[in-house]
Formats: C-alpha cells, sequence, structure tokens
C-alpha cells in the first residue's frame, strides 16, 4: 500500500500540471505519474530556440582606433615630430603604439587578434597573440576610445589588477 505523503508526492505534479493557464497548449493526457514527472523536466523546442546563443564578434579593431597613438605624458596632444622619432633623431619608439585592423604594434612587439570577448565601435576586449623570437605567449588586452578622444589601454596582468595606459592619436 502507497503511504499517504508518497501519493501526495506523486499527484503534485499532477496537480499542477492541471493548473496551466488559458494561454498554455493543449496537454496531452498522463497515464502515470513517472510520466508525468519526465513531460514536465522536458524542455519544450520553444524553450530551446529562445535560449540565447553566444555572439560572435569581428575579429577586427574598431575602425575608430586605427593610427598611430602618443603614450598620454605630453599633457596635450602630440605633433608630427612627436610621432614621428625619425624627424627627431631619437628613438621613442616606446611611446607610440600603431592600431591596425587585424591588432597593433608597439616598439618591439606586436599583438595579433586570436579572440574577441567583447567589441563596440569605440572598445574591443581580446586576447592578441603576443609571439617574439618564437616564444609563443599571448596577452588579453582592454581597447577603449574615452569621451575625451583619448585612447585608453588595459593590460590584464593575470594577478587581478589592470595596467592602464592613456594614449593620444597622433595627426596624420
Amino acid at each position: 500500500m502507497i503511504s499517504p505523503r508518497r501519493l501526495a508526492l506523486l499527484l503534485c505534479p499532477l496537480s499542477l500540471a492541471a493548473c496551466g493557464s488559458a494561454d498554455d497548449e493543449p496537454s496531452q493526457p498522463i497515464t502515470s505519474p513517472s510520466e508525468a514527472v519526465e513531460t514536465q523536466s522536458a524542455p519544450s523546442p520553444q524553450a530551446a530556440e529562445a535560449e540565447p546563443q553566444p555572439t560572435s564578434f569581428a575579429k577586427t579593431m574598431p575602425q575608430e582606433m586605427h593610427g598611430i597613438w602618443h603614450k598620454d605624458i605630453l599633457g596635450r596632444a602630440p605633433d608630427a615630430e612627436e610621432c614621428d622619432p625619425r624627424l627627431r633623431g631619437t628613438v621613442d619608439w616606446d611611446r607610440l603604439i600603431t592600431v591596425r585592423d587585424t591588432g597593433y604594434v608597439y616598439f618591439e612587439m606586436s599583438g595579433r587578434i586570436m579572440e574577441v570577448h567583447n567589441r563596440t565601435d569605440t572598445m574591443i576586449d581580446a586576447t592578441f597573440d603576443t609571439t617574439y623570437a618564437d616564444t609563443p605567449t599571448s596577452e588579453r588586452r582592454d581597447f577603449a576610445l574615452q569621451s575625451d578622444g583619448t585612447l585608453a589601454i588595459n593590460l590584464d596582468d593575470g594577478d587581478g589588477t589592470m595596467q592602464v595606459v592613456q594614449y593620444r592619436r597622433c595627426p596624420e
């Protein structure tokens, strides 16, 4: 004989199924309590279609970022001479970053987009291939245009802190 508590547990799904709204699809008759449990736990085809699909981001740097940028250490916008160290006869390559469609070039290093985690017209969060001298390496960086026209680059060192460097656009 089935105990009253076990009977209540078996009938609970049946009573809940009977309480559907007028908008519900017509239900199929349930012939056993185990069928009621299976019916409730199976996702409907509409629910499977409604689940959000992962977003695919373009594997390119935002167009607004393309160009040469000077590290924001001058307190003003850089001039053409400061953006081309060859004109002054100095080596200031470590103050310049060039952003291209496929990534960036900085000093003796470059980064080619491997994976984009998030992207808009004014920012990109991506992992870049930074392989140098046949040593495979990668870095996750976040490039974001600021409201004042500067470019902020955040480097995730993997230790939970971000290293942020600001750049100003060089004249064309």
